[in-house]
């Protein structure tokens, strides 16, 4: 259940043309895209960013990139799409774990480097 307002094919003239889009792709329109229904602008900018950010990455690398960001950002809705997705690229489970494991490493080690203020010490050669 969303905090806010879904806009389901409801919002400004432009969130419903690119809704539209969203549901011939996939069947439906997901919450996230409701949430964002209200301004196509906004829409349309944000998938704009998503459809270019990893450009030249393959599919099964960026759902994996995704699935440990939103792990490590603790966004249930997006490790369930994610997750579904990456297994539609050819992504493995154990693959899927792996990049939680190593996810869940570096954010421990990156929230004790933030809990201790600690300055790197290893320079670039």
């Amino acid at each position: 259940m969303a905090g806010v307002k879904l806009y389901n094919k409801s919002g400004d003239e432009k969130a419903v043309r690119i809704q539209q889009g969203i549901e011939k792709k996939f069947g439906f329109v997901p919450e996230v895209f409701q949430a964002m229904g209200r301004n196509g602008e906004f829409l349309e900018r944000v998938l704009g960013i998503a459809e270019v950010a990893g450009k030249g990455l393959d599919p099964k690398t960026k759902e994996l990139i995704i699935i440990a960001v939103s792990a490590v950002n603790g966004c249930e809705y997006c490790l369930d799409a994610h997750r579904s997705a990456a297994l539609a690229a050819g992504v493995t489970d154990e693959e899927i774990t792996a990049a939680l494991e190593v996810a869940a490493s570096i954010s421990l080690f990156n929230n004790f480097n933030k809990a201790i203020s600690l300055k790197s010490d290893l320079k670039s050669k």
